[in-house]
């Protein structure tokens, strides 16, 4: 191979990787484009986070016209989420639905009635919470209810007695769910927090109290999960809450191949030219340019096919696509003296297992690092035997030849 045509090469690779960018950047532009017009709506149905403070309870202090804050002597919370990826444009949603069932127990240890006032907050003022209730010792309490200003309500307690309340409702969100149960006063007694899902790969929102259950008694038969939260007496500025799984983002993914292409393309064009070195193959720079074209075609018919068809099978489509395009070109062009097989393989390690571990968070480095080290064997095996001066038409320089054995004899003797 001349140095002309290895120049020619490489102006090949750089075409082929700025296509590349160009696709990658218009992927992005895409997805962001779907996300700011459909987002919007998706919030708008569905909302945002759900987070719940726990009850504010106070009394007031005779004689003074002042409150002070109380805290409830046990807190039962029962929350079911249900959920349910909804797609807009290139972009997967985690919606989900909650169901809140809150029972708290107020305890007068005083020798005069307390009158407690109940501040119970929503999660947000534009949410909407189907089948509410207040409910006080079984009774339904028909308050006026303000999602802006949350639940105002006055519970007498007599001396020595307790009365216990309990606040029900369903509500939808997205990506998370947050309960606070020591937003007011910072200290909770007889925790005792219920988590039901309808998902087994349960995540918890980062600096959130740990749940007390462990981990290999989480799943439930239906194919949930159920985890817990208990404490006596807890002191903590902690919240407790749930993370929605994410589902693979078709959009974001095929951006990410798309920019990881050029490392793909040039291992197979390493693997081309060490074929052509071996077999003595003669492979012009318009073959690399039409098998780039080929690496190429499978990003390009992904990223528009993922639109409307599922992500797996737009995948599989476009890597058949993609082999027989590259491997019967060079099949064809090279009149079946080039090494199809092992061309296909490569493109099947090179291009196909290295995309695929897009699927697989936290791999794709360990697998390019993999597929360099064998690549790098094999090619040191492979050309270990090649005359490198032969194949590049340079030659050696000339070694000084040593001197005859008689001569070094006489050179040592007059020494």
């Amino acid at each position: 191979m001349s140095f002309l045509r290895m120049i020619a090469v490489g102006g090949v690779y750089l075409l082929a990787c700025g296509g590349w960018m160009v696709l990658g950047t218009t992927t992005v532009m895409r997805a962001e484009q779907f996300s700011a017009l459909l987002g919007g709506d998706v919030v708008e149905l569905w909302g945002g986070p759900v987070i719940q403070d726990a009850p504010e309870l106070s009394v007031e202090i005779p004689g003074t016209g002042r409150v002070r804050k109380i805290r409830p002597a046990f807190n039962q919370i029962d929350v079911k989420l249900a959920l349910e990826h909804r797609r807009r444009g290139l972009v997967w949603y985690p919606t989900f639905v909650s169901d809140f069932a809150g029972t708290y127990t107020v305890a007068n240890t005083e020798k005069v009635t307390q009158k407690v006032r109940v501040h119970f907050k929503f999660p947000t003022s534009e949410g909407t919470y189907d089948n509410f209730s207040f409910v006080v010792d079984g009774k339904s309490s028909d308050v006026p209810v303000n999602t802006a200003e949350g639940l105002h309500e006055v519970i007498e307690v007599p001396p020595g007695e307790s009365r216990e309340f309990k606040v029900t409702y369903r509500t939808r969100g997205m990506r998370e769910w947050r309960y606070r149960p020591a937003s007011n006063v910072g200290r909770v007694q007889g925790l005792k927090l219920g988590l039901t899902t309808n998902f087994r790969e349960v995540d918890f929102p980062e600096g959130s109290l740990s749940p007390t259950t462990p981990e290999e008694e989480r799943s439930t038969p239906d194919g949930g999960a159920h985890v817990k939260w208990e404490a006596r007496d807890l002191i903590t500025t902690q919240d407790i809450g749930m993370v929605m799984p994410e589902r693979l983002n078709p959009g974001p993914l095929s951006a990410r191949m798309t920019f990881f292409a050029p490392v793909c393309l040039f291992f197979f064009f390493l693997l081309v030219a060490v074929i052509n070195i071996v077999t003595r193959v003669k492979i012009h720079p318009m073959h690399y340019l039409f098998v780039a074209a080929g690496f190429f075609a499978f990003h390009l018919l992904f990223a528009y096919m993922v639109d409307h068809v599922n992500v797996h099978v737009s995948f599989a489509a476009s890597s058949i696509v993609a082999v027989l395009l590259v491997t019967g070109y060079l099949y064809a062009a090279l009149k079946g003296r080039f090494p199809w097989k092992i061309a296909a393989g490569g493109q099947l390690f090179y291009l196909v297992l290295f995309s695929y571990t897009f699927f697989l968070q936290g791999l794709t480095g360990l697998t390019v690092t993999v597929g360099s080290i064998l690549t790098l064997g094999v090619l040191m095996w492979v050309t270990a035997r090649i005359d490198w001066f032969d194949f590049f038409g340079g030659k050696p320089g000339a070694l000084p030849a040593p001197p005859p054995p008689q001569a070094r004899k006489v050179s040592e003797s007059t020494a």
